[in-house]
Parts: C-alpha cells; structure tokens; sequence
C-alpha cells in the first residue's frame, strides 16, 4: 500500500475531499543537487492538489484533520503497465508487421502509428469500463 498524509478539507457522503502536498522521488535522493531533474522537481515543490478519496470505513472525520490515505501498489503498477506499455508493444508489432508485408518505409511508419494509436483507444477502453474503477481510487486509511 502506498501512502500519503493529507488534510481534510471537505466532507460528503460517502467520500472526503483531501488536501496533500506533491512531492518527488527527488525529495529524497542524495543526488538532488547535481540532477538536472532534480532541479526541475524544485519547481512544483511546495504545491498541493486537492483530490476526492473514498471513505469506506465511514470514518468521522472533519475538516482541518491529518488523515492516511493509501493506494493499492498492485494497481498503480497494472494502470503503469496498461499506459505505458500497450501503446508502446502495439507501435514495435505495428512496425515488425510492417516489415514482414515489405510495405514501403513510410507505410511502415503509418502502420506503426496506426498501432500505436489503436493502443491508446484501448487502453481508454480497458481504463473506463468493466466497473473496476474502484481498485484505482485512494482510500481513506486511518484519522492522525
């Protein structure tokens, strides 16, 4: 489970609206200062995004509180993978196809793209429907 402090800042029914603060794996690297993306991960320091959680303990919280919430790992790493990797596989089977049809260079490419294109239309099908939502909403874990 992934983990994250954060602080209340409105209370619905069956949800909490929650404050935190971003931060970067930069934070913490020994490396920060002579990283050029450490340099840039300095920039949006300091900002905080406000997100709507589940509640499904029904937890009384109210605003202003320090509350944990938490991801399941398992489902930032399939959502990574869904993103990332099928556009990226269908683009590399897209120009290995290709290639085996002896089309043309610029066909090739136009294929590839095509394929690429196609995984994003379905990861944006595979990430909207099945109702499996969910798995991928932080959770409100325990009040501080």
């Amino acid at each position: 489970m992934i983990e994250e402090i954060a602080v209340v800042s409105a209370v619905e029914a069956d949800s909490v609206r929650v404050t935190a603060a971003r931060t970067s794996a930069c934070a913490q690297c020994a490396s920060k200062s002579n990283c050029s993306q450490g340099v840039l991960s300095q920039w949006g320091q300091g900002k905080t995004v406000e997100i709507e959680i589940l509640n499904p303990d029904a937890l009384p919280v109210r605003p202003g509180q320090q509350v944990m919430i938490g991801l399941e790992e398992d489902s930032l790493v399939r959502a990574s993978l869904l993103v990332y990797l099928l556009p990226l596989a269908l683009l590399v089977v897209g120009a290995l196809l290709g290639a085996a049809l002896e089309l043309m260079e610029w066909q090739q490419v136009v294929l590839a793209m095509l394929s690429m294109a196609v995984g994003f239309v379905l990861v944006r099908r595979l990430s909207t429907g099945g109702g499996d939502e969910l798995r991928y909403q932080p959770v409100l874990l325990r009040i501080l």
